[in-house]
């Protein structure tokens, strides 16, 4: 059985020395001497648990302030982290694919770029859950901006949306509208 005060059990013969030290109460009325328990550890032998009864243990003589079972462990280093190249891949051709959708004539490719650009961001996801390794916003946006390409891009081949179809160039017509409305734009 194992004592929880000395922490031993009864077939183990005694690891701790007990000494009485009299010291002066700061916290008492008077200066009246008060005594304290002190406690010492030995060092224990590598002999067979028979052997131990018969030798006398070495005492250490520095108080014990802490218990045996107590570790420390030391605080992990901060380590930098960095973004996922997958992820910021993924948001990239996301981005080149809504503005592929929006001009038109490219919806067929913005829909393609938008599955690769999916995909990208699936792995970037994978990619980003790595310990050390960010980039889920990036991630997440490169999925959102490769499934807003590819429903840009379906509705426009579908006609659905009347100011985007495949077969109106919508930058030549902004750029007609921007000259038109800024003359001294045709200087540059």
């Amino acid at each position: 059985m194992r004592n929880l005060l000395t922490r031993r059990s009864d077939t183990e013969p005694a690891t701790e020395d007990t000494a009485r030290e009299t010291v002066i109460n700061p916290r008492a009325d008077g200066d009246e001497p008060t005594t304290r328990r002190l406690l010492t550890r030995r060092r224990a032998t590598r002999q067979p648990v028979e052997d131990r009864r018969d030798t006398k243990p070495v005492p250490v003589t520095e108080p014990v302030t802490k218990p045996d079972t107590e570790t420390t462990v030391e605080p992990e280093r901060q380590r930098w982290a960095h973004v996922s190249a997958m992820a910021t891949l993924s948001l990239i051709v996301g981005v080149v694919a809504i503005m592929a959708a929006l001009t038109g004539l490219m919806a067929a490719e913005a829909i393609v770029l938008g599955v690769i650009g999916g995909a990208i961001a699936a792995g970037g996801l994978v990619g980003a859950s790595r310990r050390g390794v960010t980039g889920h916003s990036l991630a997440l946006l490169g999925l959102v901006a490769s499934l807003g390409a590819i429903l840009l891009g379906v509705l426009a081949i579908g006609g659905e949306l009347s100011w985007l179809d495949s077969k109106t160039d919508e930058v030549g017509r902004l750029h007609s509208w921007l000259l038109n409305q800024l003359p001294w734009l045709k200087n540059w």
